[in-house]
């Protein structure tokens, strides 16, 4: 049997084994292909993040329901009609509707805060993504309905 490969080898001209530019093609094809896999990847962790938002700020509209019933006005962050998301928004909703649980993660990559509405007769919830652009804001009325970017 091995006779009878070096015979093979002999008579076509080639030597076991690949060529470097075969090597080569193939290293890039798989560079291709990862780069693209991490582009799609990324994709999928910032929408899955936005959805995660997009729930928890439910659940605070939920807690500010409860929380009117307990006090007869709502939580907020501000008299104003807008509000500045941050760290310190994130830990005052915590305290104040989730009695000091971690229901609002500081690692997700968004900030959030409440806002006056309807002359403290209602409120709003702004949701921020953190160093992101006008397109990476969100809210949410006393109604339930989420708006994007240049809606809010």
């Amino acid at each position: 049997m091995n006779n009878l490969k070096r015979l093979i080898y002999r008579s076509s001209g080639k030597s076991p084994g690949f060529s470097l530019i075969e090597l080569l093609v193939v290293v890039a094809i798989i560079g291709i292909l990862a780069t693209a896999s991490v582009v799609a990847y990324n994709g999928y962790i910032s929408s899955s993040k936005k959805t995660t938002m997009r729930s928890l700020m439910q659940a605070v509209a939920l807690a500010e329901t409860e929380w009117y019933t307990e006090t007869g006005s709502y939580f907020t962050n501000t008299e104003n009609d807008t509000c500045t998301p941050n760290d310190t928004t994130i830990e005052a909703i915590n305290a104040n509707l989730f009695d000091d649980e971690d229901v609002l993660p500081d690692d997700l990559g968004w900030s959030m805060c409440v806002a006056s509405a309807a002359d403290g007769g209602s409120f709003q919830i702004f949701a921020e993504e953190d160093n992101g652009g006008a397109d990476d804001i969100m809210c949410l009325n006393r109604n339930g309905s989420i708006r994007e970017a240049g809606e809010c």
